[in-house]
């Protein structure tokens, strides 16, 4: 009896899913990660445009550059609202993606553990029909003695 070819591939294949879960987490983590760092970079423009705002309407200054700055900052803030929006679908992503692995990596579980049933059952196997022939050969023995 020998162990079934079936079980590793099946086995390897799992692997294979399992590491693509995985580095499709990494992407949405990262996407996630360079998102928050746009939303930040973005908040601290907003900031220093607001305190030049600020410094702009402490001096003289015209109509127009009070428009450009509201303009400005204005623009900002719907960019910091569609990154919040783009962080909260990347991080459902992550969420997703996570399910995923976690569903990849039972599978893999189960195939190993088929294939290590399988090694098992042919390891008991050969372990019997060793003993059956020890067991005869030893009757044999038995029965020849005067």
């Amino acid at each position: 009896m020998k162990p079934r070819a079936a079980w590793p591939v099946l086995a390897q294949k799992a692997k294979e899913k399992c590491d693509e879960a995985f580095l499709e987490l990494k992407k949405a983590r990262d996407r996630v990660t360079h998102l928050e760092q746009s939303r930040e970079r973005m908040q601290l423009l907003y900031t220093d445009y607001v305190a030049r705002s600020k410094e702009a309407e402490s001096r003289p200054h015209s109509m127009s550059e009070t428009l450009n700055f509201r303009g400005f900052m204005q623009q900002l803030q719907s960019l910091i609202s569609r990154v919040n929006v783009d962080l909260m679908d990347a991080q459902h992503a992550v969420e997703v993606k996570r399910l995923a692995l976690r569903a990849a990596e039972q599978k893999r579980i189960q195939m190993q553990t088929l294939v290590e049933q399988d090694l098992k059952a042919v390891r008991d196997y050969h372990r019997k029909r060793e003993q059956k022939e020890m067991d005869a050969a030893g009757i044999t023995l038995y029965n020849l003695k005067p």
